[in-house]
């Protein structure tokens, strides 16, 4: 069987230009500042509503295309691919150094045997592979270390597939997701068992486990009144509609003799939910359907004597309990405006649209992300976690402060930056493109001058998409006029926090201005960045190749040489106020570099700025 990818390098222009829109009503407001807050446990990935495809590439291994087809693996191995198992295939790993850079998808009745082995999934990024179970497939992993080469392994568990891990250490953090009639059991893990979402008619076991953390759907018309067990080693633990007080779930989960152990519940609309005396680590706030939701005033970390979270479609009450973070997701068209809070995590998958303003991602909860067809603005935040797109998503950060986390760009999705401070440069793989456009100084200038316009411009794909960067151009206007004046030429060299261009102001009014860059790529797509600049009048004047006061005369030979003329002594000062050069008259002048220095009478009755190139 042959599977064949088409790839897509469409970029919606019109959803680009609706932000841009968005962001210029907000470029003069400040950006809040970030704080830092050190987790003991590393950061809960998110949920994934994952979407079965089951495609085939050329690099993949096939098992069981043929009739009770085996493929055994011993000693050394490694693959750059997927590991698809149809049918009746089976794959049986034992006493292994296994190394695959690639997921693993279980179909039909195949089945995979992890024995006696070392397992290094080799990812670039989080949830760059997933171990995927369909139909009544199944995994089993015994007397095994696995390694996800830092990053959290994703896990799909669907249908009537079985997954079982027995006497297995973890060394890096996996999220599992179990729907219909999915089972685990997982027995004697050290490491990090992970974090297990459960709903519908799944069944999970967790006996001698570590670092666990359980995710309870409750869907629509259950009713739920719970405390969840006190600590986290936790002794004869389970959930299901067998308890007073639980109706309306499928699931069964129970836990036993198991030590960091946490709690996360997703109450969905229709259901109704009250958590007594409990110490949630994580409530996932999901959006689904075509609504449009608003939600304010969320606070990770607080403390509710007697709460209901003030949403329509669910109710959800929480009586002496504390939740550590608040993580939203949108999906299907749903429509989520999240603003003033503190939050985890956040993601848009679907055809989602969701839009965070003015609030506070501490990363406690995971990232954010688009992924799929969704969109995903966040405008005037802070954000201290890593930031993605993901298949056809896109993703606009405006006017916000990165300190800490990294951004990537994968599948088919764009990236849109503007006037956003983060920590290192975004990584765009597969097709995606990142676009980042940034004035970001200076704010204020003066008349006569000539102005270093300081900021980024570039166009970042991945090595699979054509697109690439074209150029740039400057723009600027007084506040109140409709026309932009070119400040210089475009610019067809990229910038990454540095000089722009050179905004001579000669000529122009005391007052309030706005500049704007415009970046381009090679077929037209564009995206800008707007910031506000002061001018005010100076008394130092600026030599233009031409005479100042019949006193001084410089023109430019070539690349960093000026012939300088003039009736006296004068001295040359770089930017630190070290004198480079003096002369007497006239002076053939060659600049140590590029950049700004200061040509001064010796008398210090006149000096000018000296732009040099």
């Amino acid at each position: 069987m042959l599977g064949l990818v088409i790839l897509s390098f469409f970029i919606n222009q019109a959803k680009i230009d609706q932000a841009m829109e968005y962001i210029r009503l907000h470029y003069h407001q400040g950006i809040p500042k970030a704080s830092y807050q050190k987790f003991s446990l590393p950061p809960i990935p998110h949920f994934l509503s994952h979407q079965r495809e089951l495609s085939f590439g050329r690099d993949d291994i096939i098992i069981g295309d043929e009739p009770n087809e085996t493929l055994r693996i011993t000693g050394y191995f490694y693959h750059l691919g997927n590991i698809i198992i149809i049918n009746n295939g089976v794959l049986i790993v034992t006493k292994s150094d296994f190394h695959l850079d690639g997921g693993i998808t279980i179909a039909d009745r195949g089945e995979a045997w992890f024995d006696s082995s070392q397992v290094r999934f080799h990812q670039h990024y989080i949830y760059h592979h997933w171990i995927e179970i369909y139909d009544s497939g199944s995994c089993t992993i015994t007397n095994t270390t696995t390694d996800f080469s830092g990053f959290p392994l994703g896990f799909a568990i669907m249908d009537e597939g079985r997954i079982a891990l027995n006497n297995v250490t973890n060394r890096d953090w996996s999220t599992s997701v179990l729907f219909q009639h999915a089972r685990a059991r997982l027995t004697r893990i050290t490491g990090y068992t992970g974090e297990w979402l459960f709903g519908d008619e799944t069944h999970g076991e967790f006996h001698h486990t570590n670092d666990l953390i359980t995710w309870y759907f409750f869907p629509d018309s259950s009713i739920i009144d719970l405390n969840f067990p006190e600590g986290d080693t936790i002794y004869n633990f389970f959930i299901d509609s067998t308890l007073p007080n639980i109706s309306g779930i499928g699931y069964h989960v129970e836990i036993d003799s198991s030590v960091g152990c946490q709690w996360a519940t997703i109450p969905l609309s229709g259901s109704r939910v009250t958590i007594r005396n409990s110490l949630l680590r994580v409530t996932g706030l999901m959006f689904t359907g075509g609504d449009s939701n608003q939600v304010s005033g969320l606070v990770n970390g607080l403390h509710y004597d007697d709460w209901i979270l003030p949403l329509g479609d669910r109710y959800y009450r929480l009586i002496n309990t504390t939740v550590t973070t608040w993580n939203l997701y949108a999906y299907d068209s749903t429509s989520l405006h999240l603003k003033n809070s503190i939050f985890g995590e956040l993601g848009a998958s679907g055809f989602g649209y969701a839009q965070v303003e003015n609030a506070y991602c501490d990363g406690s909860g995971g990232h954010i992300e688009a992924g799929y067809w969704a969109t995903v603005f966040v405008l005037l935040s802070s954000i201290s976690a890593d930031v993605i797109s993901g298949e056809h998503g896109l993703l606009i950060l405006g006017h916000c402060a990165m300190p800490f986390g990294r951004i990537w760009a994968n599948g088919a999705s764009i990236m849109v930056i503007i006037n956003t401070s983060y920590p290192e440069d975004p990584i765009p793989s597969d097709t995606a493109i990142v676009f980042v456009a940034a004035i970001t100084g200076p704010s204020s200038g003066f008349i006569p001058d000539t102005i270093g316009i300081v900021g980024s411009a570039f166009i970042d794909p991945g090595p699979h998409n054509p697109l690439d960067f074209d150029h740039y151009r400057l723009y600027y206007r007084a506040v109140g006029d409709s026309e932009w004046i070119p400040v210089g030429d475009s610019q067809s060299v990229e910038v990454r926090r540095d000089t722009l261009d050179y905004w001579i102001t000669n000529g122009l009014k005391e007052g309030d201005y706005e500049l704007r860059l415009v970046v381009k790529d090679d077929v037209g797509d564009s995206v800008e960045a707007m910031r506000g600049i002061r001018l005010e009048p100076i008394g130092v004047g600026e030599p233009q190749a031409d005479r100042i006061n019949q006193s001084l005369l410089i023109e430019r030979e070539r690349e960093r040489c000026y012939r300088i003329r003039g009736r006296g002594e004068f001295e040359i000062f770089d930017a630190t106020g070290r004198i480079v050069h003096r002369f007497r008259s006239k002076t053939i002048w060659r600049a140590p570099v590029s950049g700004i220095f200061y040509l001064r009478s010796k008398d210090g009755r006149q000096s000018w700025k000296l732009i040099v190139y």
